[in-house]
């Protein structure tokens, strides 16, 4: 019942002739929309600012800055990197991507595929919408960061060993990363008090609830029952190669 299949043993299914079958789809919507609602809150200062209200504060420090006509880079353009690449443009954002298959629609709605290194230099958003792999494992280190401008927000609702998180908990408590918006670690949540990132400067983390929307999880059993079932009829779906 996942998108991502990097927690089965697929070459243990394949010598085997286990059919492995995912749930793809389900969340496109869910994590793209947390995807913003993560760079909005560190841009906007939203957690801090709830917390000075309640202490009967004001704006002061707390002024953030805009979406609009910044530049937003895409890593990997699936189904869910492309459909942050498209609310990315509708927030007037200029885009660019990183992907191994470069998407033909996207290019013709403006979306300006580039190699990582000029991605990680221009943006002034890096998204994370790549499967972990190991070409994917420790994408973003701490040599990739140093690409980066100190004014550039990280987002990943990915997959969390994308990220060296303690290059990246390094480089925003130098203030060479304005800050980041975090779903997803190393493991599974709960994470630990001391996990670095628990103590980055102006860093967001959710509890890995991207794909964890009402519609989401009901979008996901239909897959399920209809892998399951389909699988019975014997013409498999969503089968992974």
């Amino acid at each position: 019942a996942f998108t991502g299949v990097d927690h089965i043993a697929l070459d243990a299914c394949r010598e085997r002739e286990i059919l492995v079958c995912n749930a793809a789809g389900y969340s496109t919507n869910a994590v793209a929309e947390l995807t913003f609602g993560l760079a909005i809150s560190v841009i906007r200062n939203i957690v801090p600012c709830d917390a000075r209200c309640r202490q009967a504060g004001t704006k002061d420090g707390l002024v953030g800055f805009e979406l609009f006509g910044k530049t937003f880079g895409v890593v990997g353009t699936g189904a869910i990197g492309s459909r942050v690449a498209k609310i990315a443009a509708a927030f007037g954002c200029k885009v660019l991507a990183y992907s191994r298959t470069p998407k033909a629609e996207l290019q013709a709605d403006g979306v300006s595929y580039v190699s990582l290194d000029e991605l990680l230099a221009a943006s002034d958003f890096v998204s994370l919408h790549v499967p972990l792999t190991d070409a994917t494992r420790g994408l973003i280190n701490a040599e990739a960061i140093a690409k980066m401008k100190p004014t550039a927000v990280l987002l990943n609702t990915a997959r969390g060993p994308v990220v060296d998180s303690e290059a990246l908990a390094q480089a925003l408590n130098e203030r060479r990363l304005a800050g980041a918006g975090i779903d997803v670690f190393e493991g599974e949540p709960p994470i630990a008090p001391e996990h670095p990132l628990c103590h980055a400067k102006n860093t967001v983390l959710t509890p890995h609830v991207a794909f964890a929307s009402a519609e989401a999880l009901a979008a996901r059993a239909d897959i399920v029952f209809a892998n399951i079932e389909q699988w019975l009829a014997g013409a498999p779906q969503n089968v992974i190669k």
